[in-house]
């Protein structure tokens, strides 16, 4: 188990003053239970503040030596609001619970802050003795504790998260009950071991997918173009976590295949860095000064590292409680991979297709040299099977939602047949001797392995807890076909027929002519595919439908979604609504803007 704090990208918010540090110095971390609250002991603050300068300390460290944010082009930022986590535990409130087999708690109330390196989890409640009437003996209690996340991860739909608690506050309520009672009863709470109180929230369930499927469905069986449907599982692996600016910012490294095998070595995250305050000696009222020093100077310290990261700004622009950013480089290798295996492949069968052309004749005579007549020829291929393969595509991401693609393709061999009709009409003084006639042939041949860029893009959307990408391309290509010697022999045939002085010997020579049909040939058909032959992909993206927190179910659904494409990556935020029985339904979702 690991306390949240593992180099993550960061984001700069530029809050003059953080969440945390506002409540260190005001009454954020006052109970409110009664008239008479006062400021809690020094020893819970205490605890908070050298937390907390533990945990800037590990984030000034790392941003000093440039690790603080992922920089592999295979990393995933994925970015937690406190607002989902705030309505999360709710679903705690109200809850009871027995604590050391003896004090009985009330939890009426649960508030996070993820600030400056930890997150922190506040929990209120009322603690009375077990067995014993609550309006005799009670106290108001506030339980302290920081957020972890272990590096292990049983669920693939969701990140397991826990609170360690790191201080316990019980305060006396003066009502009309025994005074002495009530400080026996603050005294023996706050003697008890804060282990005990981890059973008020040991458990809570944070969405946040760690696996994901990008799947294109198939193309056929009828018609020109068959291909399999294609899938490609993508797969986040946790390598650490950081709280600061009201989130969490979690990094995940992405693979594509076969899952991670069980003796895979888990990720390593970075716990937080000694603060390197030397509080030995000092009395309450000095160490807390000391701490509010250390603290005061490692804020400004990292956020002025912050500052000089920019291009962080887009993904707090981003609105959502969860936001994923992926770097163009991750983009790029996912959609390579699933073109490959989509178009691993592709069968063609196509018919139908009608090419025509046409030419001049020329011949030389005692008038000079005149139009003897025109050419024309038709080809029918009626049938021609191959398969398509794809080589590796190249991506370019475009402001708009747009993906430019690149999609080499490579026309394997095979094998086709076609009717030719050649048909002559004479001019001039070769319509004295020379009929019109035509020609009509059989033949057959083979493909000719060639490859073929196909250019176009894919326009990405949100859609129903989903990214999508729809197609837009206007897939054509050549097609080469190499005739059989048998075919040509037939066709040089028929031409040479015609080569008689009754005929069209003086317009047609066959030469001449056959020569231009095998330029024709060698050109290729201009082949046009369906649309269809380029399938809208779909990523689905969403959130489970439900979590578990400290036993409870908490239904989870999609309020809204973002998207956001430019060439340096991807940015897909989403509104989460948390269904809690009994729970009032917020007003609004997402993350307010700056």
């Amino acid at each position: 188990m690991v306390l949240v704090g593992a180099g993550a990208l960061v984001v700069l918010r530029g809050r003059p003053m953080s969440l945390l540090r506002r409540a260190l110095t005001s009454r954020w971390l006052n109970p409110v239970q009664s008239a008479r609250s006062t400021p809690p002991p020094a020893p819970a603050a205490e605890a908070v503040l050298d937390r907390q300068c533990r945990g800037l300390a590990g984030l000034v460290a790392a941003a000093e030596r440039g690790a603080l944010f992922p920089a592999a082009p295979d990393q995933v930022l994925v970015v937690v609001d406190q607002g989902l986590v705030q309505r999360l535990l709710t679903a705690l409130t109200p809850s009871e619970r027995v604590i050391a087999d003896r004090y009985r708690v009330v939890v009426t109330g649960a508030r996070v802050a993820f600030e400056d390196g930890f997150a922190l989890v506040r929990l209120d409640g009322r603690a009375s003795l077990a067995g014993v009437a609550e309006s005799n003996v009670f106290a108001d209690l506030t339980v302290l504790g920081g957020l972890e996340i272990p590096a292990g991860q049983a669920s693939p739909a969701v990140l397991k998260a826990s609170i360690r608690v790191l201080a316990v506050d019980a305060r006396r309520v003066d009502v009309v009950m025994s005074s002495h009672q009530a400080e026996g009863l603050v005294e023996e709470l706050s003697r008890t071991r804060l282990e005990a109180f981890a059973a008020l929230a040991s458990s809570l369930e944070i969405p946040v997918r760690q696996q994901l499927e990008i799947t294109i469905p198939a193309v056929g069986p009828e018609g020109p173009v068959r291909i399999a449907a294609a899938s490609l599982p993508l797969r986040l692996h946790l390598l650490g976590v950081q709280a600061f600016h009201g989130k969490l910012w979690i990094s995940m490294e992405a693979s594509t295949g076969a899952p991670r095998g069980p003796g895979a070595p888990a990720p390593a995250m970075v716990p937080p860095a000694d603060g390197g305050v030397d509080l030995r000696g000092l009395s309450r009222d000095e160490r807390l000064q000391r701490l509010r020093d250390q603290y005061q100077r490692l804020h400004e310290r990292f956020e002025t590292l912050l500052s000089r990261e920019p291009r962080l700004r887009m993904t707090e622009h981003v609105p959502g409680d969860l936001v994923v950013a992926v770097r163009a480089g991750l983009v790029d290798q996912v959609a390579r991979e699933a073109a490959r295996r989509y178009f691993d492949q592709v069968a063609l069968d196509l018919s139908g297709i009608e090419i025509t052309e046409s030419g001049a004749i020329h011949a030389d005579t005692f008038l000079g040299r005149v139009e003897a007549g025109r050419w024309s020829v038709d080809v029918d291929l009626r049938h021609v099977r191959g398969r398509l393969r794809t080589r590796d595509a190249r991506i370019e991401l475009q402001a708009g939602n747009q993906v430019e693609l690149s999609l080499p393709v490579v026309l394997e061999e095979g094998e086709g047949t076609a009717s030719v009709r050649f048909a002559w009409h004479s001019h001039g003084m070769a319509k004295i001797v020379c009929r019109d006639f035509e020609v009509r042939q059989e033949i057959s041949g083979r493909v000719r392995p060639e490859e073929y860029p196909v250019h176009g893009r894919f326009v990405v959307g949100a859609v129903k807890d989903s990214l999508v990408a729809t197609p837009r391309f206007d897939p054509a290509f050549r097609v080469k076909v190499e005739l059989s010697r048998e075919s040509w022999a037939r066709v040089r045939a028929a031409l040479e027929a015609q080569d008689e002085i009754t005929r069209c010997g003086l317009g047609l020579d066959p030469d001449k002519v056959f020569a231009q049909l095998q330029e024709l040939v060698r050109k290729g058909f201009l082949v046009r595919l369906p649309r269809k032959f380029l399938r809208t992909a779909a990523l689905p993206a969403g959130v489970t439908q439900s979590v578990d927190v400290e036993g409870r179910r908490v239904g989870l659904t999609v309020a809204q979604d973002t998207l956001e494409i430019n060439p340096e990556g991807l940015w897909y935020g989403i509104g989460v609504r948390a269904d809690i029985p009994g729970a009032p339904r917020p007003a609004a979702l997402g993350n307010p803007r700056p």
